[in-house]
């Protein structure tokens, strides 16, 4: 995970299709007719009356924060089912493990494991062919998080989740008995799912008005908002005017610079007239004790009086200054520094502020992952994933970064990757006496290479499949490592090369992709320090996002949060390969110890990579029928 921000252009072809994976996207399902209005983020104003209905759901449902956990990079598992005989290894993290959300705890108190027979399995027709769109029965999640078992009885085990308002594929005869009142529903992908977790009834509103389904066929799943400003709150739902008031002061900055203004005139009256009426009457006291020579000072007593009468009147109007008293404490978004940053803020004291109208408050520099935009009270709002609503005029939504690896070029031995905001293609001559330009490159650019290099005057270059030299400075390339000592004849792997900051996708001996990575930032402080750990793993849980936050590992840091996360892969703990969309600087170092992708990229290796995720899942686990693929990581 890293705390860069950067970020592409639409219209890219889709990775998910590529390299065989046979992973049916969710889109693929057959999707009822939504709410007149509604529509997906970015989509314009929604109407009060569904503003009213969507947000009264979420106060209703309380699906706030619906990834089952919240983890940064760190080297702790989040909480949730590990496989048997897949466990990742331990790790000791210097970071406490951040706690389950509430939504979490819901899902859990929700889905308690209790004792319950197994029934058996109703007949169902079988899935059909993955390149066909699926037109049978669905299963609609009504929970954060709908867990999938692998029997019909619950455990800690599980083999994955469905978002709220996420669909599947089913048998729509639910099998009576065991610990579900409900019945349990047997999945066409596999798995079983409580009754009291989903509904075959599409028109629920809890599967009608749940978080819009991730959009495979853009760079992201959604559109993720930046947050700009330190304190702006997330609402539990749309705020009153009044509310807007009480928790956004600044939006009346100008009604308070006034008052302010008329406050200030109003003291510095007093505090002259108070001079004037004290200097009157030291001017009568010594008139009295001295007639003679203050008598022109003492002559007019209706003035002093005048005085007297109007330091009264200020104070009868509350102008007098109030008794010295301690000021109350600073909220952490107003007790900053110089430079405009809060003093040592962590995510607890975020949760602070919150009650039954604000969840928390959010540090600038924030995402939040967009579900809806709407209008209310003449003013734009966001409602997040996690079923919190943001004032849009806070934020704004980022575009990802565009840059996105290759398919492995035939007979290239490894991809070359420019690294250089400008360089330029070489050639020479049949001597390899002298170079010449032979045409531009930019950023990023990836290109197959033959293995043949070339030092002319203590410089390296690196022939092309497409015959021109690439010089060795401007960039970096792939350099596979040695197999996995337990992999499989054709296995698929995972290559990642920290020295060269590259990623390859290899099936046995085959590449067949390769990308650029942003491995952990490394520093001499050990509080800065967040090495990518070398070693040989397997891909654990996918999540197709999912969010990540976390404390500054050094004093004055602030902390991060960023929703949704997508396409995740955790291997060893926290530790994963996932998309970035806040920074485009792939190919250098800058995650804290996560192996960072550009989205397009991540994609692309989430949906080649194993366990595969079933038609409508959110998230999967690996199990011993269904094994992460395994993923080797070396200098």
């Amino acid at each position: 995970m890293n705390r860069s921000q950067a970020p592409r252009p639409r219209g890219q072809k889709d990775p998910a299709r590529s390299h065989g994976s046979g992973n049916v996207r969710t889109d693929d399902l057959r999707n009822p007719q939504p709410a007149p209005g509604a529509g997906r983020a970015g989509g314009g104003v929604v109407r009060t009356s569904l503003v009213s209905s969507v947000l009264g759901f979420v106060a209703a449902a309380a699906f706030a924060g619906t990834a089952a956990w919240a983890s940064g990079c760190q080297g702790e598992a989040p909480p949730g089912p590990s496989t048997e005989g897949n466990s990742p290894p331990e790790r000791t993290s210097s970071l406490p493990r951040p706690a389950p959300t509430s939504s979490a705890r819901a899902a859990a108190s929700a889905e308690a494991p209790r004792e319950a027979p197994a029934a058996a399995p109703s007949e169902a027709p079988e899935p059909p062919a993955p390149d066909k769109p699926y037109t049978g029965p669905l299963l609609g999640s009504i929970v954060p998080q709908a867990a999938v078992y692998p029997t019909m009885e619950f455990s800690k085990q599980r083999l994955g989740y469905i978002r709220l308002g996420g669909k599947v594929p089913v048998d729509p005869k639910p099998i009576k008995g065991g610990s579900c009142a409900k019945g349990w529903y047997r999945l066409l992908d596999g798995g079983y799912v409580c009754g009291r977790s989903a509904t075959t009834d599409l028109s629920n509103p809890q599967v009608r008005l749940g978080i819009t389904p991730p959009n495979l066929d853009d760079v992201l799943p959604y559109k993720y908002a930046f947050n700009t400003t330190h304190g702006t709150p997330l609402y539990r739902s749309v705020p009153s005017k009044e509310e807007m008031m009480r928790y956004e002061p600044y939006l009346d900055s100008a009604k308070r610079k006034r008052k302010e203004e008329e406050k200030q005139r109003a003291e510095a009256l007093y505090e002259e007239t108070e001079k004037e009426v004290a200097a009157a009457a030291a001017a009568r006291a010594e008139a009295a004790a001295n007639p003679a020579p203050v008598a022109a000072v003492a002559a007019d007593p209706a003035a002093v009086e005048d005085k007297a009468a109007a330091v009264a009147e200020a104070a009868s109007l509350g102008i007098a200054p109030a008794p010295v008293e301690e000021e109350p404490e600073k909220p952490w978004w107003e007790n900053v520094d110089d430079k405009g940053r809060p003093r040592n803020v962590t995510l607890a004291d975020l949760d602070k502020d919150a009650d039954s109208t604000v969840a928390k408050r959010m540090v600038k520099g924030f995402f939040v992952a967009v579900d809806k935009t709407f209008g209310w009270n003449g003013r734009s709002w966001y409602k997040t994933t996690a079923g919190l609503v943001a004032p849009s005029d806070r934020m704004y939504i980022i575009k990802p970064p565009a840059s996105q690896g290759i398919d492995f070029p035939e007979g290239a031995k490894s991809v070359g990757f420019i690294l250089a905001k400008s360089a330029s293609k070489y050639q020479f001559d049949a001597e390899k006496k002298s170079v010449t330009v032979a045409g531009s490159l930019e950023r990023f650019a990836a290109f197959g290479l033959t293995g043949e290099s070339h030092t002319h005057k203590s410089t390296v270059y690196r022939k092309t499949t497409e015959g021109w030299w690439m010089k060795g400075a401007d960039g970096t390339y792939t350099d596979l490592g040695a197999p996995p000592s337990d992999l499989a004849p054709g296995e698929k792997w995972i290559d990642v090369n920290l020295s060269r900051k590259t990623l390859v996708a290899v099936e046995g001996d085959k590449p067949v992709f390769a990308a650029l990575i942003s491995p952990g930032r490394r520093s001499k402080d050990k509080k800065k320090d967040h090495p990518t750990h070398t070693g040989v793993f397997r891909i654990r849980e996918k999540h197709i996002a999912t969010t990540m936050d976390g404390d500054g590992t050094v004093a004055g840091d602030l902390p991060y949060s960023i929703e949704d996360v997508p396409f995740v892969a955790y291997y060893d703990g926290s530790y994963a390969l996932h998309g970035a969309f806040w920074h485009g600087n792939f190919g250098r170092e800058m995650s804290h110890g996560c192996v960072n992708l550009s989205p397009l990229d991540a994609k692309k290796v989430f949906f080649w990579s194993e366990p595969r995720l079933p038609r409508g899942w959110h998230g999967v686990w690996a199990t011993p029928e269904n094994r992460g693929t395994l993923v080797s990581i070396h200098e």
